[in-house]
């Protein structure tokens, strides 16, 4: 796991087993904004619905917007995870915590920070090395400073 913001948000690959989610724990995480599709999730944990379940009972809120891989989510998914970044302690998560995870914290950090998306990138390639790898992720936080949610 890796602080972008400390306390506010972060970045993750998804977690292997108990011990991994407990770490969030003791790092301050409450919320956990799961990008993951759900065939992703059931190749780790074995089911979706055990894997949320797990993650409540270790306190934690869960908010579940599958993106596929190499992907941005779409406008009225980053919109949810907009108004679900907004307060608390976050963890953001795909599978290996760079494209999807990465372009999520970015794009919050263009919209919140005002950076634009070449800041924004920089700033979370800091934390985690070869974030936001694709194109097409790219073009999304180009898209959203276009549309004035950004710098």
């Amino acid at each position: 796991m890796y602080w972008v913001r400390k306390d506010r948000i972060g970045g993750s690959q998804i977690p292997s087993n108990l011990e991994d989610v407990r770490d969030w724990k003791r790092r301050g995480v409450k919320k956990v904004l799961v990008l993951a599709e759900e065939w992703e999730i059931e190749e780790v944990w074995g089911s979706v619905d055990y894997y949320f379940q797990l993650l409540r009972e270790e306190g934690f809120r869960v908010l579940h917007l599958p993106t596929p891989d190499g992907y941005p989510p779409t406008l009225e998914d980053f919109g949810r995870a907009l108004r679900w970044l907004d307060e608390g302690s976050n963890v953001v998560h795909c599978v290996a915590g760079k494209g999807r995870t990465g372009t999520v914290i970015a794009g919050y950090l263009l919209v919140k920070e005002g950076l634009n998306p070449e800041e924004a990138v920089e700033e979370v390639r800091r934390y985690r090395p070869n974030a936001v790898d694709s194109v097409q992720q790219l073009l999304f936080l180009y898209k959203l400073r276009e549309l004035n949610l950004g710098k």
